[in-house]
C-alpha cells in the first residue's frame, strides 16, 4: 500500500513516458509554474524547453521590488520565445501571500470587489479595472485571478465576503463584467472564480441515481450560476478557476469524476464555455487520498485545464514525469491534453502578443506616490450607513473622550503595519484629541483593560472584523459583555449617556444582530482608504452614499 491512496491507483506511472515533442509541448501549455521573484530564472529555463510551461505566477513573499519583477517576467518571456513557443507566456502575480487582487502595486490600495458593490456604479468598477490593469501591464503582468464570481451567502466565509461582489446575483453580474471590461482595456485578461461547491457535491452525492443529469441542470438554473453564464456569454474563450478542491472529497476518483461532470453539463454543455478550466492555485495539502505529486495529474483528470505544479522542484520534476507516463500509457489520453492546450492557445490568441510582451516599457517607479483619487472617491461612495439618523458624534464636545475599540486582525501582508486600524485612530482624533484607541483579542474577550474607556468615555466607537467563521461565537460573546458593560450607563439621563457607534470594517454580516441604541456604519474592509472614509461619516463631516449589496 503507497502512503496515499493515489498513490496506490496510479502505482503503474514510476518511469518516464516517451512522448511526442509535440505532445509533450501541449503538456507544457497547460501547467503553470510558480515561481518567487527572488528566484534565479536560469534554474528553470530547461523547463521552458521541456515540457515547455506555457503560464508563470510571479510570488511576493515581500514587499515587492517592481523593477526587479518586470525585468525576471520579461527574461522569461524570452526564454519562452527562444525555445519556439507559438504564444506567449501567461503571467499572473501573487503578491506577498495572496493572489493579486486590490492591492495597488504603488502606494494605492484599491477597494475590494464588495466595497466597489456598495458604491453601486459600474462605471467606477470599470475605471478601477483599468487602473489596475494599467499598473499591472507595466511590468508585464498580464493575468489575474479575479473576479469572483460566487454570491454572498451563509456559508461564505468571513474572509472571502470582502472578495464578492454581494448577494444579488443580478448586480454581481454587472459589476463583474465591468470589471472584466476594465482590465481587458489594457491588455489584461481576467481568470474568474466560480466555485459553486453546492451543485458538485450535489453531483457527487447523486453520480449513481440514473436521474442525476437531470438534477444537476436543475441545480444549474439557480441564481448562483447567473453570474457564471453571463460572463460567459460575453467572454466564452477567457480562463475560469471552477469547482472544488479534490481534497474536499472522500475519495480522488470519484470527486474527479464530480468536477469533470459539473464542468461537462454546466460550463460547456449548458453555458457554452469554450476557454480553459484553472484548477486552485492553493497548494494542495497532503492528506490520506492525495499526495502533492499526483494532486496536478487527478486535477486534470477532473475535467481541469490549466493545473499548478508543486513548490517543490523534487516534487515538481517527478509530477511532470508522471504526466508524461500517464500519457505514454493512456492513462490520460493524448486527445485531453490536445484539446486542453487548444483552448489555452485560443485563450491566449485574444490577448497576447509576442510583439507587445517582448517590447514592454521599462516601468515607470515608483507607480504611485500619492493616493490615487479614483480610488478616494470609490472608497467614499461605499462607505454605507445602517442608521438613518445624523451621526451623534456631531454634537459632541471637541474635548470629550472618546474610545475606540478595533480588533486584533491578522496582518494580510507581511510589510503592512502592526496596527491596520491606526488610520482611523488617527482620524478621528484630529476631530477628538483624547481619542483613546484601545485594541480587544477575541480570543481574551473584554478584560480590565477595556473597562475604564468604557465606564469613562463620552463615545465609544466599536470596530467589528470578524475573519472566520470559527470565532463567529467568540465575536457574539465580546459583543453581550460589551453591552453588559456598558448597560448601567445607558440608564443615565440621555445627556450623560455614552455616544454608541459600531462600525462593520469587513464581513457586513457581523452587523446581522441589531445593535439596538448603537449608530452603524459598514465599511467592508480595513484599508486605510476605506477606514479614513468612514471616519469622515462617522464624524458627521459628510453623508455616506454607499448601500449594502443586497
Amino acid at each position: 500500500m503507497g502512503t496515499h491512496l493515489c498513490c496506490d491507483s496510479f502505482r503503474s506511472l514510476n518511469g518516464p513516458g516517451s512522448l511526442e515533442e509535440h505532445d509533450s509541448r501541449n503538456l507544457g501549455q497547460t501547467l503553470i509554474l510558480l515561481l518567487d521573484y527572488h528566484q534565479d530564472p536560469l534554474t528553470l529555463r530547461s523547463l521552458f524547453d521541456d515540457p515547455g510551461i506555457g503560464s508563470v505566477i510571479v510570488t511576493c513573499s515581500d514587499a515587492p521590488n517592481l523593477g526587479r519583477i518586470a525585468s525576471l517576467i520579461n527574461q522569461l518571456q524570452h526564454f519562452a520565445r527562444e525555445a519556439g513557443h507559438d504564444q506567449p507566456l501567461t503571467v499572473g502575480l501573487r503578491q506577498e501571500g495572496a493572489l493579486y487582487d486590490f492591492l495597488g502595486l504603488g502606494q494605492t490600495r484599491y477597494p475590494s470587489p464588495l466595497s466597489l458593490a456598495a458604491g453601486h456604479s459600474t462605471e467606477s468598477i470599470c475605471q478601477v479595472g483599468s487602473a489596475i490593469g494599467k499598473e499591472l501591464a507595466s511590468i508585464g503582468v498580464n493575468w489575474i485571478f479575479t473576479p469572483t464570481l460566487d454570491l454572498l451567502s451563509d456559508i461564505t466565509e468571513p474572509l472571502s465576503a470582502s472578495q464578492t461582489f454581494g448577494s444579488n446575483a443580478l448586480a454581481a453580474t454587472e459589476y463583474a463584467i465591468a470589471l472584466i471590461q476594465g482590465l481587458a482595456a489594457e491588455g489584461v485578461s481576467a481568470c474568474s472564480n466560480a466555485h459553486p461547491t453546492g451543485a458538485v457535491f450535489e453531483i457527487f452525492r447523486t453520480q449513481e441515481d440514473s436521474e442525476f443529469v437531470d438534477d444537476v441542470k436543475e441545480h444549474s438554473d439557480s441564481p448562483e450560476f447567473l453570474p457564471i453564464a453571463s460572463v460567459i456569454a460575453r467572454h466564452p474563450r477567457n480562463s475560469m478557476q471552477f469547482g472544488a478542491a479534490i481534497h474536499d472529497f472522500p475519495d480522488p476518483e470519484q470527486s474527479a469524476q464530480s468536477i469533470r461532470s459539473a464542468c461537462e453539463l454546466i460550463l460547456r454543455n449548458k453555458c457554452g464555455y469554450r476557454g480553459p478550466t484553472v484548477s486552485s492555485l492553493a497548494e494542495t495539502p497532503e492528506d490520506a487520498s492525495v499526495c502533492a505529486k499526483h494532486a496536478p495529474l487527478l486535477t486534470f483528470l477532473s475535467g481541469l485545464d490549466m493545473l499548478r505544479l508543486p513548490d517543490d522542484p523534487e516534487a515538481r520534476d517527478t509530477s511532470i514525469s508522471i504526466f508524461k507516463a500517464a500519457m505514454a500509457s493512456n492513462v490520460l489520453p493524448i486527445s485531453t491534453v490536445s484539446a486542453a492546450a487548444a483552448r489555452v492557445a485560443s485563450f491566449k490568441a485574444q490577448f497576447l502578443s509576442w510583439e507587445r510582451e517582448l517590447n514592454r516599457p521599462p516601468p515607470e517607479l515608483p507607480l504611485t506616490t500619492v493616493p490615487d483619487p479614483l480610488a478616494q472617491r470609490a472608497f467614499r461612495a461605499s462607505t454605507t450607513a445602517i442608521s438613518s439618523n445624523p451621526s451623534p458624534l456631531l454634537n459632541l464636545a471637541p474635548n470629550a473622550m472618546l474610545a475606540l475599540l478595533t480588533p486584533q486582525v491578522h496582518r494580510r501582508h507581511p510589510n503592512s503595519p502592526s496596527d491596520p486600524f491606526e488610520p482611523l485612530g488617527q482620524a478621528l482624533s484630529r476631530s477628538f484629541p483624547r481619542t483613546r484607541h484601545v485594541s480587544y483579542n477575541l480570543a481574551e474577550g473584554l478584560t480590565a483593560t477595556h473597562l475604564p474607556f468604557l465606564q469613562r468615555a463620552a463615545a465609544v466607537v466599536f470596530v467589528l472584523c470578524n475573519q472566520s467563521s470559527a470565532f463567529i461565537e467568540s465575536q457574539d460573546e465580546f459583543v453581550r459583555a460589551l453591552r453588559n458593560a456598558m448597560r448601567a450607563r445607558d440608564t443615565l439621563p440621555v445627556p450623560q449617556r455614552p455616544r454608541k457607534i459600531v462600525i462593520a470594517a469587513g464581513d457586513p454580516r457581523d452587523l446581522r444582530d441589531a445593535f439596538e441604541g448603537w449608530w452603524a456604519v459598514c465599511c467592508y474592509e480595513f484599508s486605510k482608504g476605506a477606514l479614513e472614509a468612514a471616519a469622515e461619516v462617522v464624524l458627521g463631516e459628510r453623508q455616506a452614499t454607499g448601500r449594502l449589496p443586497a
